[in-house]
């Protein structure tokens, strides 16, 4: 028997994008934007004018770790902070900063957005603004 899945399309992505665009225009913000499909792959890749080239890997990996280990990056990053665990720094592809964020619908895990560019707390409110946008598909 086969499962039925719901999957991540370029129109969802684009629109999840507009959102993460538009909320750090509103900041002043350039960020770095990767929107992944449930296996990790890149679907969609924005970068602000003038954004710092090196965010285009870590957004990249932000939200590539989300969906590989199927939790928000913040996870990771508050379990380094509070607790010291520095062991999951060596996660291989895995990034414990905030700004991974899981896009689910109804319930199921169709990808992840990944923002990089200003501080982990901006990256992921940004991230998470933007992955609520799916709950009007």
């Amino acid at each position: 028997m086969l499962a039925k899945k719901t999957t991540l399309t370029l129109e969802a992505a684009k629109a999840i994008a507009a959102a993460a665009e538009a909320e750090s225009k509103k900041l002043g913000l350039r960020l770095v934007i990767a929107i992944v499909d449930d296996g990790g792959h890149l679907v969609l890749l924005q970068r602000d004018d003038n954004a710092q080239v090196g965010s285009v890997e870590i957004a990249t990996l932000k939200a590539r770790t989300a969906v590989l280990f199927r939790r928000n990056t913040r996870d990771f990053q508050d379990v380094v902070e509070g607790e010291g665990r520095l062991a999951l720094l060596c996660i291989p592809n895995g990034v414990p900063l905030d700004g991974g964020v899981l896009l689910k619908a109804h319930n199921e895990i169709i990808g992840a957005i990944g923002v990089s560019g200003a501080s982990d707390q901006a990256d992921g409110d940004i991230g998470r603004i933007a992955a609520s946008v799916l709950a009007s598909y």
